[in-house]
């Protein structure tokens, strides 16, 4: 399996093809196009930023005019680089979107509710998309450096099968352009939080981590097929320019999105 592109205008999204079924819509998008135009440009979907809030809420439109969903049935956490997941029902329609939002302190949501949109953001951290197109149950996950190191994907796998009644075995994922190996870059002081089968020492006191084949063993670790996850090999930091990198650009990058929902 493997990763496609949909452009609409000037907005370039990427879809992963372990998450194709007819019931389920899913993207990741990129900074291509959009309405920001002054601190940040693009198609900025981070309201936490340097960027003005009327701007951002034109961009959600964008995307939802592309992808044919509701602003007021979309699903925002506050992002904190934990493990903390949340149970989506509709009564989070709208929050941190259209309405106040109590999700704070989260970084994976999960719903069994159709046309409910979870959605994650992120500058080089990495976006994990899960759907059980058996059970109907689709997840958004926001795993950085620390809730990779916490395991956040593969503790989604397993609210999703206690709380859900998911079989791993039907589960389906996508981890999406994020910061790749070649730049993922750390020091000698939190070198240890990583496994070593997925550090490559630089002998210079640096070391280089592909946190994309760590989360993607995570999720096989808890039954979920590795023929069923889909890895995106493009680096969000050497594509800084069609993505928003925060080790690239600093405090002057926005935030990707990636979102997923079920229709019926």
């Amino acid at each position: 399996m493997a990763f496609y592109h949909k452009q609409a205008g000037d907005r370039s999204y990427t879809m992963a093809q372990s998450l194709d079924d007819p019931d389920t819509v899913h993207a990741f998008t990129s900074a291509c196009g959009g309405n920001s135009h002054i601190h940040i440009k693009g198609l900025n979907l981070g309201f936490r930023v340097q960027d003005q809030p009327e701007d951002v809420l034109s961009n959600y439109r964008l995307v939802a005019n592309d992808f044919d969903f509701s602003l007021n049935r979309t699903v925002l956490a506050k992002q904190t680089h934990t493990d903390h997941i949340r149970n989506v029902t509709e009564e989070d329609c709208g929050k941190g979107l259209t309405k106040c939002s109590d999700i704070e302190d989260t970084d994976g949501l999960i719903t069994d509710c159709p046309n409910i949109i979870l959605v994650v953001f992120s500058a080089d951290c990495i976006p994990i998309l899960l759907s059980d197109p058996t059970n109907g149950v689709v997840a958004a996950i926001h795993s950085g450096w620390r809730g990779s190191v916490q395991n956040i994907g593969g503790k989604a796998v397993q609210k999703m099968a206690a709380d859900y009644h998911c079989d791993p075995k039907n589960i389906h994922a996508a981890i999406g352009p994020s910061i790749g190996p070649c730049c993922f870059e750390i020091g000698a002081e939190i070198v240890g939080q990583f496994q070593p089968a997925f550090v490559r020492d630089d002998h210079n006191g640096k070391f280089h981590v592909d946190l994309k084949e760590m989360v993607s063993k995570q999720l096989q670790k808890e039954g979920v097929s590795e023929n069923n996850i889909d890895i995106s090999q493009e680096c969000t930091m050497c594509k800084a320019g069609k993505y928003y990198s925060y080790r690239a650009q600093k405090e002057k990058t926005g935030r990707q999105a990636a979102f997923i929902f079920r229709k019926k």
